[in-house]
């Protein structure tokens, strides 16, 4: 069956390579502390010393201790690498005292703004690094251009074997690596066509002031690889629990989350940025982190009236009607991630109760009329783009518990949301996003019909050829059984 191009408008694409060359904390062996640290202890072997050894995908409630492991046993591995296992959510991690020495952090070391050096009760540092302290020690923990080159064609091929043929891709670790990403298109290194957003995972702040006086704007590129909005951080991770929440969490009511900058920064930084032709967004997750965006969007609005602006949210995670309703009034495309459910929806239900019915709201934006897009965040999660579609229609978690089931929504919805919506959040609806005499030669062969598959069936349909500008790029190989 022929389909249009499938879009991922949200991932990280430089980090799935990179997991990759990592330690993965999602392998079926790995269930327990020591048969990470047996995993980690054979990387160090095979790593020259003082270079880094990295895992990811770590998630402390798959673990039959439900702990991260701690700095000691990290350093018990090694003194002679830094070492860093970073969580499944990309926004916290564990590293052991070669690598908070290499950063220069000790116990007197003063939390960064928007991050945390989590201490014990003697107040001497634990290794967990939360949030922007994180982001900061990932960027130090950098990989070389050879690498980059490495995990980009990885990535690709990912990529299309999921019949992906599109990306926006949310950024990594500043301007070295937007270069590599697009040497990595123009080279064909990476066969996706990227609309790239502008920031960084540690200080964006700092990337989209640079941007702001380089005088160029979103659009600038052709249909390979095109500039996107700037892009900041403004609260943390739905699982962690760090979203930056306006009550405190259902699981801990003197937790209301983390959050990066304050509204006058946002203001300054995103209303100029609004005036100078950029389409703007940020990661937001909780109601408090999207309350500020949407308050900066209606100043910038209020200023200097844009109507096509295309202003986003990234994850938009809580978003209660009241702030669904702001989205419709100020135009913005919000881009959840429903397969995030599968995957932590237990977690939510702990942490956010009856928040969780307007988590993601799929039906919520159909009703109002808000172009949503479907993504994945990969790698934080899986992605599969039948994934996301099939959660979006169940919003099952993995132990079969619904989160939100009123925000379910139909086959044909989560398409669109996956293709002509995720092309409109581009502007390139014109070109790409359905089968149309004049739009771009993208498409992919499914080995059974999408629309009348079961819905169980779903998760494991498989993409059997990918076609990009009319050549075909990716063929599946055939499994012996079949």
């Amino acid at each position: 069956m022929n389909n249009p191009l499938l879009i991922d408008a949200h991932l990280h694409v430089t980090m799935i390579g990179t997991n990759t060359l990592s330690v993965s904390c999602q392998a079926e062996h790995i269930q327990t502390i020591d048969d990470l640290l047996l995993d980690l202890k054979k990387q160090c072997e095979n790593t020259p010393k003082g270079h880094w050894v990295r895992a990811w995908g770590f998630n402390e409630n798959r673990i039959a201790e439900k702990r991260f492991p701690t700095r000691q046993e990290l350093d018990a591995i090694s003194t002679e690498h830094p070492i860093m296992v970073g969580r499944s959510c990309a926004h916290i991690s564990i590293v052991n005292s070669y690598a908070l020495t290499l950063a220069g952090i000790d116990r007197h070391t003063p939390n960064p703004e928007g991050g945390i050096y989590q201490k014990d009760e003697q107040g001497e540092l634990t290794g967990v690094l939360i949030e922007n302290a994180h982001m900061n020690m990932a960027a130090l923990a950098s990989f070389s251009d050879e690498e980059l080159d490495q995990a980009h064609a990885i990535a690709s091929d990912l990529l299309l074997e999921k019949g992906i043929t599109s990306i926006h891709d949310a950024t990594s670790y500043g301007p070295r690596n937007l270069r590599a990403l697009q040497k990595a298109v123009q080279e064909g290194i990476l066969k996706q066509r990227v609309y790239a957003m502008i920031g960084a995972l540690n200080d964006a702040h700092v990337i989209v002031e640079r941007m702001l006086e380089s005088g160029i704007y979103t659009g600038l590129g052709d249909e390979k690889f095109k500039i996107g909005p700037v892009k900041l951080f403004l609260d943390g991770s739905s699982s962690g629990p760090t979203i930056w929440t306006r009550d405190p969490y259902t699981s801990d009511p003197n937790n209301d989350g983390v959050y990066y900058y304050d509204q006058e920064t946002v203001d300054r930084l995103f209303i100029t940025a609004h005036e100078q032709g950029w389409q703007i967004t940020a990661h937001a997750q909780g109601d408090a982190a999207i309350d500020m965006l949407l308050n900066t969007i209606e100043k910038a609005n209020q200023i200097c009236p844009r109507p096509e602006a295309r202003h986003r949210i990234e994850h938009a995670g809580v978003a209660a009607p009241d702030l669904v309703q702001r989205m419709k009034e100020q135009n913005v495309i919000p881009t959840p991630n429903p397969a995030f459910i599968y995957e932590y929806g237990d977690g939510y239900l702990k942490h956010y109760g009856e928040r969780t019915e307007y988590m993601f709201p799929l039906k919520d934006y159909l009703d109002q009329g808000i172009p949503a897009v479907i993504a994945s965040d990969s790698p934080v999660t899986d992605v599969s783009p039948f994934r996301g579609i099939y959660t979006a229609m169940t919003r099952m978690t993995q132990t079969g518990q619904i989160v939100g089931g009123k925000q379910r929504i139909n086959l044909m919805d989560a398409i669109r949301m996956y293709t002509i919506n995720a092309a409109y959040a581009s502007f390139e609806e014109s070109i790409k996003g359905s089968l149309e005499v004049g739009k771009l030669a993208d498409l992919i062969i499914l080995d059974r019909s999408l629309l009348s598959a079961e819905l169980d069936e779903l998760p494991d349909i498989k993409v059997e050829q990918v076609m990009i500008d009319g050549q075909i790029v990716y063929q599946r190989e055939k499994e012996l059984s079949e």
